[in-house]
């Protein structure tokens, strides 16, 4: 059942990014969460999801505007959840990127969107969201990584 529900989360929100990175990538964000020289970032978790209804949602905005060529943006979806005395343990983790993609060396916004389901036996349990964000460059040796910011939301009991 967990295996199901993963995969069709993952396909879901990546067709959905995927499509809404095309018409509303010229939409202009209302604030970004941060700026530094040419990077520009934003997330906002939307819900904290219902065990067995609703899904978590957590939506991210991106913009490299001095991006090379060789440029991409790569994000991480974090969910964890918080273990007796051990802190915080990830259950679910999204990884998406522009590489290799048609948004490599994208100079425009970037809209992401992510969906986890939290299991059955959650009901009850402490819950955070995180986002990396990473600019990165194609190429080998220690300078691959341009920019590397976490947005860490706070942390939400999910209701059964």
């Amino acid at each position: 059942m967990r295996r199901g529900r993963r995969r069709f989360a993952a396909i879901a929100a990546t067709a959905f990014g995927l499509t809404w990175t095309g018409p509303a990538a010229a939409d202009d964000v209302s604030g970004w969460t941060a700026t530094r020289g040419p990077f520009a970032w934003e997330a906002k978790r939307l819900s904290c999801g219902v065990v067995g209804e609703k899904p978590s949602r957590v939506r991210a905005h991106t913009r490299w505007r001095a991006s090379p060529a060789n440029g991409y943006m790569r994000l991480v979806f974090v969910r964890q959840v918080a273990a007796d005395g051990a802190g915080w343990v990830t259950v679910q983790r999204q990884a998406r990127s522009t590489r290799n993609g048609p948004l490599e060396g994208s100079r425009r916004i970037v809209h992401w969107s992510q969906w986890f389901f939290p299991f059955e036996d959650e009901a009850g349990a402490t819950t955070r969201h995180r986002v990396v964000f990473e600019w990165r460059r194609d190429r080998a040796g220690r300078d691959r990584l341009a920019l590397r910011r976490v947005r860490q939301f706070a942390p939400c009991v999910l209701p059964a």
